[in-house]
C-alpha cells in the first residue's frame, strides 16, 4: 500500500464543558517534521508528537489544537503585599498634599494586579485524556486521506512505468539496426570517397566492430529493466518506501544519460529525451510518497 504525504484530518472531543478540536495538515517533506500550535497552558506537545510518530514516518505535519470553553469556575486572588504597597503610597501622598479624602476599597481594587482572576488548574494527564481522542480521530482521518491519495498516485505511477517499458523496448528493438545501418553507410561512404568498386570487407568489419562496442547499450537497457522490476517490488512493500523509489528512479535516469551519450542515432536520442521526461514525471509523483 502506498501512502501520500498530503492530507487533512479533523477530530473533536468534549468533556466537562470543554470541547477540544484538533486539525492536522500534512504535505511532502524529506523527513518527519511536526509543528504543534495550541493554547499556552497546554504542556503536552511532546505527547502529541510522540503519538503522531507512531503512525506517520514522513512529511511536514501541522497540528492545531483549539479549545472551546463552557461555563467554568474561576477564582479571584488578592495580592495583599501589592495592595499594602499601594495603600502606603497613597497615605504618603495624602500627607504630602494634605488631602483629607479617605482611601476607599474600590480605589485599591482598581489598581493593576491587585485582584487577579485565576483559571482552575488543569492536570496534564487529565487534559491528555480529553485531547487524545480528538487527536486520534484527526489522525485517522488524515491517514485515510493519505491512503486514498496514495491509491491514485499508485495508479498513475503504474501507467507511467508501462510507458517507460514501452520506450525501453523501442530502444532495444532499434539498437541492432543502428549497427547494420552504420555498416551500410560506412561502406557507401568509402566507395564515394575512394571511388572503389570493391570495399575491403575485413577492414570494414573491424570498423563496424569498434563502432558496435562503443555504442553498445545492452548493459544499460538490462539495468533499466532490473530497476523497473525493483521499483514494482518496493511499491508492494509494507514499510514506507518513498525515498527508496526516488533512489531507484535516480539510477534509471543515470542509465538513460549513459545511453544518450553512447548512441549517435537520432531515433534513440529522441526516445531517450522522452524517457527522461517520463522519469521526471515519475519523480514528481514519488516525492509525495511517504
Amino acid at each position: 500500500m502506498i501512502y501520500s504525504m498530503t492530507g487533512y484530518g479533523r477530530g473533536q472531543y468534549e468533556e466537562g464543558g470543554i470541547k477540544y478540536t484538533v486539525e492536522i495538515k500534512s504535505v511532502n517533506h524529506r523527513f518527519l517534521d511536526i509543528y504543534v500550535r495550541m493554547p499556552r497552558y497546554l504542556s503536552i506537545e511532546e505527547k502529541i508528537k510522540s503519538f503522531i510518530k507512531q503512525k506517520i514516518s514522513r512529511g511536514r505535519v501541522d497540528v492545531y489544537v483549539n479549545e472551546e470553553k463552557g461555563e467554568e469556575i474561576k477564582t479571584i486572588e488578592v495580592d495583599k503585599n501589592l495592595s499594602k504597597a499601594y495603600y502606603y503610597a497613597l497615605e504618603e501622598l495624602k500627607k504630602e498634599f494634605r488631602i483629607q479624602e479617605d482611601i476607599s476599597l474600590s480605589l485599591l481594587a482598581s489598581f493593576p494586579d491587585v485582584l487577579v482572576r485565576k483559571e482552575a488548574e488543569k492536570d496534564e494527564e487529565a487534559l491528555w485524556e480529553i485531547i487524545q481522542p480528538a487527536l486520534d480521530e484527526a489522525l485517522s482521518n488524515l491517514i485515510k486521506m493519505r491512503m486514498q491519495e496514495g491509491k491514485e498516485l499508485a495508479q498513475d505511477i503504474v501507467k507511467k512505468l508501462e510507458t517507460l517499458e514501452k520506450i525501453v523496448s523501442a530502444i532495444k528493438e532499434r539498437a541492432p539496426k543502428v549497427v547494420a545501418e552504420y555498416r551500410e553507410k560506412l561502406k557507401d561512404r568509402i566507395k564515394e570517397i575512394f571511388e572503389l568498386s570493391k570495399v575491403d570487407e575485413q577492414r570494414l568489419e573491424e570498423e563496424v566492430v569498434i563502432f558496435a562496442e562503443r555504442s553498445c547499450i545492452d548493459e544499460e537497457l538490462v539495468r533499466i529493466k532490473s530497476h523497473i522490476e525493483q521499483f514494482r517490488i518496493n511499491m508492494s512493500a509494507a514499510e514506507p518506501k518513498g525515498r527508496t523509489l526516488d533512489f531507484i528512479l535516480q539510477e534509471v535516469y543515470r542509465e538513460a544519460n549513459t545511453i544518450g551519450s553512447k548512441s549517435q542515432d537520432v531515433e534513440i536520442k529522441t526516445r531517450i529525451i522522452n524517457l527522461k521526461s517520463e522519469i521526471e514525471k515519475l519523480r514528481e509523483q514519488v516525492q509525495n510518497i511517504e
